[in-house]
């Protein structure tokens, strides 16, 4: 494995307002292949974290690094093409338009010669969306839908892609499905980095987890064994003893 991070942040500080940081100075390295979950209490500062590194909250200090390059500064679409793909939780698909057209929209920040076969290839990996490609976005399953915001931000191919609450709203079978499809894009070498409230679905597949509170890293470590630590359970992911998993943090 390279010794030089997939994704890097050094005394990140970000927030809406330069005055109220929310982001208080995390220091964060991610390896190449890893899958990290971002764990911790409701306000920790999850999800505004992710979105500072995406370019969609301001960043007041710090830096972020994709394999070794500053983006600090780089605009969200701009990271975009430089490998950093991020799904939102809201707002992640176009439900005006069918399946064929999100995926087209996509693409178009790649050469033409790319943009045929790439949509291909994801709908080989997605043959749910392969199925009816005319479709609406907004008809389809929450599933469904979460599969299309994912293949969306792979079709630049990126080496990092960061998911914010992927399991949001969904049904447990339905987030077993949306989890094992994240662990196999992980199986192929993209560094995975997701914040998330379901503690027992991420905990399964994730390599590394780090928990966040006020802003700041307070625990980090192999992921399960987090959950096997009763103090850790109880004080930073809001469950009552470390084998009750089922209740996780929440939105931040």
């Amino acid at each position: 494995m390279s010794s030089i991070p997939a994704l890097e942040t050094r005394a990140l500080v970000a927030g809406y307002e330069p005055d109220l940081p929310i982001v208080r100075g995390v220091d964060l390295s991610v390896a190449k292949g890893e899958l990290l979950v971002l764990l911790g209490p409701n306000g920790a500062g999850k999800s505004t974290f992710v979105k500072a590194i995406a370019g969609v909250v301001p960043v007041h200090s710090g830096s972020v690094a994709l394999s070794g390059r500053d983006i600090t500064g780089v605009p969200a679409h701009g990271k975009i093409t430089q490998g950093l793909a991020f799904v939102p939780q809201t707002e992640n698909i176009f439900a005006t338009m069918s399946i064929h057209e999100n995926l087209q929209l996509s693409a178009a920040v790649l050469p033409k010669p790319l943009r045929g076969d790439r949509i291909r290839a994801l709908y080989e990996r997605f043959p749910d969306l392969a199925t009816a490609p005319s479709r609406l976005a907004g008809a389809l399953s929450g599933g469904q839908r979460q599969m299309l915001a994912v293949a969306r931000a792979l079709i630049v191919d990126p080496p990092v892609i960061i998911l914010d609450e992927p399991s949001a709203g969904l049904s447990p079978k339905i987030v077993s499905e949306v989890f094992d499809m994240l662990a196999q894009i992980n199986a192929t070498g993209v560094t995975v980095i997701l914040v998330e409230q379901n503690v027992k679905a991420a905990i399964k597949i994730a390599s590394r987890a780090i928990i966040l509170v006020e802003g700041q890293i307070r625990h980090e470590g192999v992921a399960a064994s987090l959950l096997d630590d009763p103090i850790v359970a109880k004080l930073y992911l809001g469950t009552a003893h470390a084998g009750d998993h089922s209740k996780g943090a929440g939105q931040s």
